[in-house]
């Protein structure tokens, strides 16, 4: 009888260690539609919980193409909730020039339509419509007379930091 056990927690653990969760982010950006992967080598999807604010953070890249999502939650969000707060910049060759949300983010600019924190598998699922403007840097701010439309949608499996 024992043997059984460790025989199936082994083939739960192979099975559950080899299958990647799904980690996509799909941008409409200029005259391109991206898929962007953040289990791929450079990108990350994570979440930190603060008495205040539940942080999402989201990298993914397609080739050399890179948009990160940051979103601040309200303190245990719910379906439908909408950030404090969200930054999306996109970066279409990977380390020059930078697209990014103008900093004042438009109001219902990312809807979560599913999110869960807590549990084995914690996720976020939710579409985006911002304008996202160019910039010199990351560090810089947004030349709000030169953005274009960028829609999408995401579904994440996160991992706590």
């Amino acid at each position: 009888m024992k043997r059984c056990h460790v025989w199936t927690l082994g083939v739960f653990v192979l099975a559950t260690g080899s299958v990647p969760a799904q980690a996509e982010v799909v941008m409409a950006f200029g005259e391109h539609t991206y898929h962007l992967d953040a289990n791929a080598t450079g990108g990350n999807a994570g979440f930190t919980r603060f008495m205040t604010v539940d942080a999402v953070s989201i990298g993914a890249v397609e080739g050399a193409a890179r948009v990160v999502l940051e979103l601040a939650l309200p303190p245990r969000a719910r379906q439908g909730d909408q950030p404090h707060d969200a930054r999306i910049m996109y970066q279409p060759q990977g380390w020059r020039d930078y697209w990014s949300s103008p900093p004042d983010f438009p109001e219902g600019g990312v809807v979560v339509s599913r999110l869960d924190l807590s549990g084995h598998t914690p996720r976020i699922a939710g579409h985006f419509d911002v304008p996202l403007c160019f910039t010199k840097s990351p560090t810089h701010t947004p030349d709000l007379t030169q953005c274009q439309p960028a829609t999408g949608h995401f579904d994440i499996a996160l991992t706590p930091d």
